[in-house]
């Protein structure tokens, strides 16, 4: 592609997507590797913008490299979490995430700890459906899957959400919670 179209295309495409990129971000990470990773995404798509498709389909793409881009961090977090406790010999701490710190109710904490023991790509499919609000197809486009697949991946979390927050409401009712 010529380099003024490409350019021209590349700022359409950050003009219209970087504030649900940074939200992606914000929602996962602190607000640091937020913008790092945000600006990740965005040099990545500048690199590949021939590889970058047109139209709807540009934001799912960029989810893609956002998932990736948030998974490198995690695991360069993990990396350094480790060196960190072979240098010290002390176990390094965990931020609390940005839900955690937020929703303070005993609802909130239950349905986040239902939806922490989730599996980590259930959880991504429920980001990406819920916060995201995208649509079954995109998400199956961001997660290399069909929107059917999808919708029967959603049932069945949905499914196995309920039953662990009516078995953890008896829990708590029973150990004289509030009832609410």
């Amino acid at each position: 592609m010529q380099s003024d179209l490409a350019e021209q295309r590349f700022q359409e495409i950050y003009r219209a997507h970087q504030r649900q990129i940074l939200a992606y971000f914000l929602r996962r990470t602190d607000a640091t590797s937020a913008r790092d990773g945000a600006s990740e995404t965005f040099l990545t798509a500048w690199r590949r913008i021939d590889d970058l498709p047109a139209g709807d389909s540009a934001l799912p793409w960029l989810y893609g490299v956002s998932r990736k881009v948030l998974a490198n961090q995690r695991r360069g977090r993990d990396r350094y979490a480790a060196l960190g406790q072979k240098l010290n010999h002390v176990g390094s701490q965990d931020e609390p995430s940005p839900e955690v710190v937020v929703l303070r109710r005993a609802e909130d904490k239950e349905m986040l700890d239902a939806v922490a023991r989730l599996r980590p790509a259930d959880q991504e499919v429920l980001r990406l459906t819920v916060w995201e609000e995208l649509p079954h197809a995109q998400v199956g486009e961001v997660i290399g899957t069909s929107a059917h697949a999808v919708t029967q991946r959603l049932h069945r979390i949905t499914k196995q959400l309920a039953r662990e927050l009516q078995t953890t409401g008896r829990h708590r009712r029973a150990g004289g919670g509030d009832p609410r």
